[in-house]
């Protein structure tokens, strides 16, 4: 092989690991794209849940929650971290909703005990705190066990150049 078509290689080569496993910056960014708007979403539906409907704090925190939770699963699973396909219900679906749950009962302890004190702005803020702190963790368990990156490509899996 010529030092052109093994440089032409070794290009192909990396542009297909890159296409195949996205950096996590690159996943952490998108995902924290996601959630300056997704977060917000929740959190005027929590305040207005609260507020001007009147209902107890951890009602509507657990509403609110339920509600972003289905746009948050979808445009994790295909804008964050490209995944296509069907949807896997045991091995996609029900960890990211018992991850979601986990994260809703943490904020509606804090929404909970903030309710004592009748204040919608300490409520949207408990809610608010526990999201920031759940977020970090949650972006880890998604990029790490639900959606993994793909593995590089095997040694001989990889394209030639044209006449190489």
């Amino acid at each position: 092989m010529t030092a052109e078509a093994n440089l032409w290689t070794a290009v192909v080569r990396a542009l297909d690991v890159v296409r195949e496993r996205r950096p996590a910056s690159h996943r952490l960014l998108r995902y924290g794209a996601a959630s300056c708007i997704l977060g917000p979403l929740t959190l005027v539906l929590l305040y207005m849940l609260h507020s001007v409907a009147g209902w107890e704090a951890w009602h509507a925190n657990l509403l609110s929650v339920s509600v972003g939770a289905v746009p948050a699963y979808l445009i994790n699973r295909y804008w964050v971290w490209s995944r296509t396909g069907r949807n896997r219900l045991w091995r996609e679906v029900v960890p990211f909703w018992v991850i979601t749950v986990i994260g809703a009962a943490g904020s509606t302890l804090a929404v909970d005990a903030a309710g004592r004190w009748d204040s919608s702005g300490l409520i949207v803020l408990m809610n608010f705190g526990t999201y920031a702190v759940l977020w970090l963790v949650k972006f880890f368990i998604l990029d790490r066990y639900l959606w993994p990156a793909g593995p590089a490509p095997a040694e001989g899996d990889f394209r030639r150049p044209a006449g190489g």
